[in-house]
């Protein structure tokens, strides 16, 4: 351990990480008044590893090892052995660099072979990473962001790397607080003597061994998870105590009793919307890793919902739970809505700069900002008629053709079954509950809004409309195999001034699946006219105004359907 990295990354980590709420694992051990995350760097190791397991096992601590990928390729019968011990296993580099003084391609290397080996020996997929000697930057971290892994520093360094006696070891473990990390190492003799005397010290002050959230990076239950007594139906990579996830208007919702409430998140991208009770919007903007609080509520139950407003395809958010303040408590979470609508689409669907009252809102805090995807069409109908919903939608891509040709290798059907979209391409498992009665399908705005280029792979418009009626198509047989002979998909379309080729392709589509016996394919055209679109959202987009109009017409399509929910 180089000292000096050791100073400048624990004081760095004191000015931000020490300052989150803890949450409250609602499935805590009655006689756990709070948890620590006991860590050990470097291993696995031949003749030291064996050793710690087995002084752990003993004292009945469960423990953080941040193992190199050159030790884990070297002893992986020691990686499986932590793992049947019990302890979490977590990233330490591939062979211990400054990781700083590495170009970002090697530090890429560094942590993706070490993830490799990991998950190649033992199954398990590290979360979090610790960079040797302590040595970090934002610009690793923001490596490490985007490998979906949290850095965790230490909050207590016992010095056991610096030849510390047993006494000044469990001297160090004596200032740990609930949730805080202490950093120890596989290899000192000292330490795997100091295990007993770490177990007797945390058993005085009621504290327990707990693992670590990759969501706020703080020591939690064992058992915590992130959706205990929550309610959720978004596309999620669940993590246990952290989900991570990037399509637009994902939300979760609680209960909970008492007089605060406080929203785990670790998100530099995204904005959010929480309600309580239904109430008037909470907006909150980018909150990074913090546990935000909603404070001096009413004694007693309290309804909390929060929704991702923004766009985020290439870099997922993270959500660690609901936490209910001193006195209070989580409640069973909210039963699942009977009725399920799927919206598929892109910047319509997604709200892109819906809450602009400018269309040029480069001056009002550009499209982030502007945008807030819990108040589209989509979640607006949904909400209206009592239902849960995913907007699986993606700004600017089109059914074959992206806007104004862009990105010509990808499209929407690219990403459609993904469940973190570009940010990785692990494949979206449809959850048994998931059974929507209704799918609406916004797709081909981008695809016919401008002319087709020079050089693109279309001659004319015709070529085009025909390759996109074969891809909507294809499409649906898809989602029919998915979803089943029971669910109707509703076809929408708005006017578009420049061409008539979308019309009459999504028209065509429906005739063509009707014709083969399919008859719960419908279409939808949204009259700008007879809505009265102003389209004063961020360039040219649907306002808050048009939302609602077009909320009110997609209802009033769908109470024409002869549904069963």
């Amino acid at each position: 351990m180089n000292r000096l990295a050791a100073l400048t990354a624990a004081t760095a980590l004191a000015a931000g990480a020490l300052s989150i709420a803890q949450p409250v694992s609602a499935t805590a051990h009655p006689r756990c008044a709070g948890y620590v995350g006991l860590t050990y760097d470097d291993g696995p190791t031949a003749g030291n590893t064996a050793a710690l397991l087995d002084a752990l096992e003993r004292a009945g601590l469960r423990a953080t090892m941040f193992n190199t990928g050159q030790n884990v390729e070297a002893n992986p019968d020691l990686a499986r052995a932590q793992v049947r011990a019990g302890m979490w296993l977590a990233n330490h580099s591939w062979d211990h660099p400054f990781m700083t003084q590495l170009p970002e391609a090697e530090q890429i290397s560094q942590i993706t072979r070490t993830q490799d080996v990991i998950r190649k020996v033992t199954g398990v997929t590290p979360t979090l990473f610790r960079p040797p000697y302590l040595d970090t930057n934002d610009a690793l971290r923001a490596v490490q962001k985007s490998l979906g892994l949290t850095e965790i520093n230490t909050d207590v360094d016992s010095r056991d790397w610096d030849n510390a006696t047993v006494d000044e070891i469990v001297a160090a473990v004596s200032r740990l607080n609930d949730g805080d990390v202490i950093l120890m190492h596989d290899w000192p003799p000292n330490t795997v003597a100091a295990v007993p005397r770490i177990a007797a010290d945390l058993r005085a002050r009621n504290l327990c061994s707990g693992k670590i959230s990759p969501v706020t990076g703080r020591a939690v239950a064992p058992n915590a998870r992130a959706l205990d007594g929550v309610h959720t139906v978004g596309r999620l990579q669940d993590r246990d105590s952290g989900v991570r996830y990037t399509w637009p208007g994902v939300y979760f919702e609680a209960r909970f009793r008492g007089t605060s409430v406080g929203i785990v998140l670790d998100d530099t991208v995204n904005d959010y919307e929480i309600r309580i009770d239904n109430g008037s919007p909470i907006n909150l903007v980018t909150p990074g890793r913090q546990t935000y609080w909603v404070r001096d509520l009413s004694a007693t139950t309290h309804s909390v919902r929060v929704a991702k407003r923004t766009e985020s395809p290439w870099t997922p958010g993270q959500f660690g739970g609901f936490v209910a303040g001193t006195g209070g408590a989580l409640l069973t979470k909210p039963a699942a809505r009977h009725r399920q609508i799927e919206f598929i689409g892109d910047s319509w669907t997604a709200g892109y700069g819906n809450t602009s009252t400018v269309r040029d809102c480069t001056t009002t805090g550009g499209i982030d900002r502007n945008s807030n995807a819990d108040q589209t069409f989509g979640a607006l109908t949904a909400r209206g008629l009592n239902a849960d919903y995913q907007l699986n939608a993606w700004s600017g891509m089109g059914m074959v053709r992206n806007y104004n040709g862009s990105s010509p290798d990808v499209n929407y059907r690219t990403y459609y079954d993904r469940t973190l979209q570009a940010a990785d391409p692990a494949t979206w498992q449809k959850p048994r509950n998931w059974n929507p009665q209704v799918v609406v399908i916004g797709l081909g705005i981008n695809d016919f809004s401008t002319p087709v280029n020079p050089g693109e792979r279309w001659p004319d418009e015709a070529a085009l409309a025909a390759d996109y009626q074969a891809a909507y198509l294809a499409f649906l047989e898809k989602l029919r195999d998915r979803y089943g002979p029971r669910t109707h998909f509703v076809l929408t379309y708005p006017y578009m001034w420049n061409t008539t080729a979308l019309a009459e392709s999504v028209e065509q589509v429906v005739s063509d699946r009707n014709a083969a016996g399919d008859k719960r394919v419908t279409s939808l055209y949204y009259d700008n006219n007879a809505l009265g679109l102003d389209l004063l959202g961020c360039d040219w987009h649907p306002s808050a105004h048009d939302h609602q109009a077009l909320s009110g017409a997609l209802t009033t399509f769908i109470d024409t359907l002869p549904l069963r929910w």
